[in-house]
């Protein structure tokens, strides 16, 4: 007796998802794919420090911080950041966040990447960095980046 067409189709349906949703990929919408980290995630977004600017920066995207859960290549991390348009070269930027930041608790970091400055503080998320992405010093670029970062385990890095 010959498989109606409905149960082929149902088969079919759920050899595709069963394994997304089993691998935890996060191809489907819902999909956690860092094991019940929402909470922590949305923490980082809320961040107030996020919406702190130097005067003439403004976020190029919208108000709200773009979140999101890498998981992969050991680089097991929670992200929530803005992109933010300066009419200056970073020099100032970064004077402005190594006045404001230290007042609000957060300790200044080593990084790795010339250009870069980086601050942590334990917060709602954990141990948690802020970190201030851009053109090198001196050079214009109209543009930087706020990022709060958050390790799914362990502590995160400013390297």
């Amino acid at each position: 007796m010959p498989t109606p067409r409905r149960t082929l189709t149902s088969a079919a349906a759920l050899a595709v998802l069963v394994p997304l949703v089993t691998a935890g990929c996060g191809v489907l919408p819902g999909a956690d794919r860092c094991g019940g980290q929402q909470p922590r995630l949305t923490a980082l977004r809320q961040l107030e420090e996020l919406a702190l600017a130097p005067d003439g920066s403004r976020p190029l995207d919208g108000p709200e911080p773009d979140a999101e859960c890498v998981d992969g290549d050991g680089e097991n991390m929670l992200t929530a950041g803005l992109t933010y348009g300066y009419p200056d070269t970073m020099a100032p930027v970064h004077a402005y966040y190594a006045a404001e930041l230290p007042a609000r608790g957060w300790t200044p970091r080593r990084t790795g990447v010339v250009g870069d400055s980086c601050y942590a503080r334990e917060t709602a998320a954990g141990a948690t960095l802020l970190r201030i992405s851009g053109p090198r010093v001196g050079q214009p670029g109209g543009r930087y980046l706020l990022t709060a970062e958050a390790a799914i385990e362990g502590e995160p890095s400013c390297a």
